[in-house]
C-alpha cells in the first residue's frame, strides 16, 4: 500500500516543458483580454480554438481536417443545445450530458481513434450548460463556437500537425464495428455506467454547487476517462491535487491581504506551472489548475473562501461517484470491452 501511494505521488521533473509553460500563460492572457473584450461569445470561441486544436492527430490532410470539422460542427450542435438547456433545470441538463456520454463512449468503442474527440465533446456539453441562456443566447454561442473550430483549422492548415502523415485508416479498421454491434456488446452496458455517472454528477452539481454547477459532472467525466485500471488511482490523485491547490491557494489570498498586485502575481505564476508541469504529476497538474481557479474568483472579487471549499467538496463528490461507477464497469465488463481510454 505505501509502495502503491509512493507510486502514485511520484514526480518526474524531467517532464518540465518551459516553452509549454509560456505558450500556455500567453494563452491564458489573451484569452483574459478577450474574454473581458466579447464576454461570452469570445469566452466560447476561444474554448472552440483550443478543442479543435487538441482534436488534432496524425493521419493524412484529409483525415485530419474531417477530424476537426466534425469537432467543430458537433460542438456547435451541442452548444445550441446545452446553452439553451442550462441549468434551470437539473433533470433536463442530467438528460443531456447522459445521451451525449453515452453516444461518445459508444463511439469510442467503433474506434478507438475517436476517443479522445468524443471526451472533448463530453466535456464541452457540461461546460456549456453554464453558458445557460435563450435561444438567442445560444444561437449566438453556437455560430461562436463554429467561429472558433474555423478559426483553428486556418491555424492547423498553416502548421500542420508534426509526426506521420500516414493514413490511419488501416488501424481504425481492425477495430471498427457497427453500432448494431455496440448496442449488444458490453460496451453499451459500459456506456450507460459512465453516462449515469455523469448525470448524477451534474444534478448534484446543478442542486448543491448553484454557483460552480459543472465542476462535480467535470470530475466524474475526467476520471472516468482513465483506463479502468487507472481511474480509481487518478480520482485519487484529483482529490488530493485539488486539496493541495484550494490550502495553497487559501494561504496567497490570506498572505496577499487584498492585494491584487500580489494575487494577479500568484495567478499567472500558477498558470505557468499548470502548463510546465502537467506531465510531471498529475496530482501536481490539479494542484495548480485549482490554485487557478481559487485565485481568479479572488480577483473578480468573489468570496474565494467559498470557491475554495465548492471546489474541494465538489471535486471530492466527483471523485466518489466515478470510482462507485467504475467500480460497476470493471465488475460487469468484459476485459475487450472496458471502457476505452482517451490518451
Amino acid at each position: 500500500m505505501l509502495e502503491r501511494s509512493r507510486e502514485l505521488l511520484a514526480i518526474d521533473l524531467t517532464e518540465i516543458d518551459v516553452r509549454k509553460g509560456v505558450l500556455g500563460t500567453i494563452a491564458v492572457v489573451v484569452a483574459v483580454v478577450v474574454i473581458s473584450l466579447a464576454g461570452l461569445v469570445g469566452e466560447t470561441a476561444g474554448l472552440a480554438v483550443l478543442f479543435v486544436l487538441v482534436a488534432d492527430s496524425p493521419g493524412t490532410t484529409r483525415e485530419r481536417f474531417t477530424n476537426v470539422l466534425t469537432v467543430t460542427v458537433a460542438g456547435s450542435v451541442i452548444a445550441f443545445v446545452a446553452v439553451w438547456v442550462g441549468t434551470d433545470s437539473a433533470p433536463a441538463a442530467a438528460l443531456l450530458t447522459f445521451t451525449i456520454t453515452a453516444l461518445a463512449t459508444l463511439a469510442s468503442g467503433r474506434d478507438p481513434t475517436v476517443a479522445s474527440r468524443a471526451l472533448i465533446l463530453s466535456i464541452w456539453a457540461i461546460l456549456a450548460l453554464s453558458f445557460s441562456g435563450d435561444m438567442k443566447t445560444a444561437l449566438e454561442l453556437a455560430l461562436a463556437f463554429m467561429m472558433g473550430g474555423v478559426i483553428a483549422t486556418v491555424v492547423l492548415w498553416f502548421e500542420p500537425r508534426s509526426g506521420s502523415a500516414e493514413s490511419i485508416e488501416g488501424t481504425a479498421d481492425a477495430t471498427l464495428r457497427s453500432f448494431e454491434e455496440l448496442i449488444r456488446s458490453p460496451l453499451a452496458v459500459i456506456a450507460v455506467v459512465r453516462a449515469s455517472a455523469v448525470a448524477v454528477g451534474t444534478a448534484l452539481g446543478i442542486v448543491w454547487y448553484p454557483e460552480h454547477p459543472v465542476w462535480p459532472a467535470l470530475t466524474v467525466l475526467l476520471v472516468m476517462a482513465n483506463k479502468p485500471g487507472e481511474a480509481i488511482g487518478a480520482g485519487l490523485l484529483r482529490a488530493f491535487g485539488t486539496l493541495m491547490g484550494v490550502a495553497a491557494a487559501e494561504v496567497v489570498v490570506e498572505v496577499a491581504g487584498g492585494s491584487e498586485a500580489v494575487m494577479l502575481i500568484a495567478f499567472f505564476v500558477s498558470a505557468y506551472a499548470m502548463f510546465a508541469f502537467k506531465h510531471v504529476a498529475y496530482w501536481v497538474y490539479v494542484l495548480f489548475l485549482t490554485s487557478v481557479l481559487v485565485l481568479m474568483q479572488a480577483l473578480v472579487g468573489a468570496d474565494a473562501g467559498a470557491t475554495a471549499t465548492d471546489r474541494l467538496t465538489a471535486t471530492l463528490l466527483g471523485a466518489a461517484i466515478a470510482i462507485v461507477g467504475i467500480s460497476i464497469g470493471w465488475v460487469i465488463a468484459a476485459p475487450e470491452d472496458r471502457l476505452p481510454s482517451a490518451d
